[in-house]
């Protein structure tokens, strides 16, 4: 499953609420998250977070979609194949809006390239949270978050 929603919506708490639930029901949970689930999605999210203004749409929804790509072949689908439950904050629908709408690309075009590289592996289930822009902004704001 998936969770999606800007930037302090709650989606890390949520997460973190449902692996518990999960986990005390006996299930096995992996917790992970795009950009930054893996060693190679980290140096991702590092290179964009740090240079956003230096990198081109482009380049950036390709270094985005090279991190799908390792943390599908890497994480997910090991854990899936295994039976484990995996939760993830952010995929593809992030991108559509971030790189898409966000960086003023092709939504169309970022969501064929996310397909791409994440093999085709869709969500069972994505939840959308939902919170107007000054309640997330007071949340982040009190996490001394960007």
């Amino acid at each position: 499953m998936t969770l999606e929603g800007g930037d302090g919506s709650g989606k890390t708490t949520q997460a973190v609420r449902l692996e518990e639930w999960l986990t005390g029901a006996g299930r096995t949970v992996v917790r992970t998250r795009e950009p930054g689930g893996t060693e190679v999605g980290r140096l991702v999210r590092d290179i964009v977070l740090h240079h956003r203004g230096d990198i081109a749409p482009r380049a950036e929804a390709l270094l985005y979609a090279a991190d799908r790509a390792h943390h599908i072949a890497t994480l997910v689908r090991p854990a899936l194949e295994r039976g484990d439950v995996v939760i993830q904050d952010r995929y593809l629908d992030s991108s559509v809006a971030y790189q898409g709408a966000g960086r003023v690309l092709d939504g169309a075009d970022i969501r064929d390239i996310s397909l791409w590289a994440a093999e085709g592996e869709l969500p069972d289930l994505t939840v959308l949270l939902d919170l107007d822009p000054a309640s997330a902004r007071a949340r982040l704001d009190a996490a001394d978050k960007p």
